[in-house]
């Protein structure tokens, strides 16, 4: 068994940031489409919300709004889980060989 005593907060930071970028572009395309037909998809005030933005404020806000999120939220993780991972000894991992292998990386054998 390997454990994770500590993570790199800026490359955690910055991994989480691009997946938070992706998931914004996403839901920006979705919201695109929502506010091109509104009342066949959505309605009540939601529809009428969506009618008030703008295409430029979908495709603009949502990835930098996502992305500046969650990069922030995944500093004050990696914070947390560095500053917590002295008192529990970190989370514990089971690496395996990808050629197929049992033989774990720490020498003990699979039974």
């Amino acid at each position: 068994m390997f454990r994770i005593k500590k993570v790199g907060i800026l490359n955690l930071a910055y991994t989480v940031t691009l997946v938070y970028f992706v998931l914004g572009i996403v839901l920006g395309i979705v919201l695109a489409v929502l506010k091109a037909n509104p009342g066949t998809v959505i309605s009540g005030s939601i529809g009428q919300d969506l009618t008030k933005i703008t295409y430029a404020q979908i495709v603009l806000i949502y990835p930098v709004a996502y992305a500046i999120g969650g990069f922030v939220v995944s500093i004050v993780v990696g914070f947390l889980y560095n500053t917590l991972s002295k008192l529990t000894g970190g989370v514990a991992v089971h690496l395996v060989k990808d050629s197929g292998s049992e033989r774990v990386f720490s020498g003990a054998k699979k039974k």
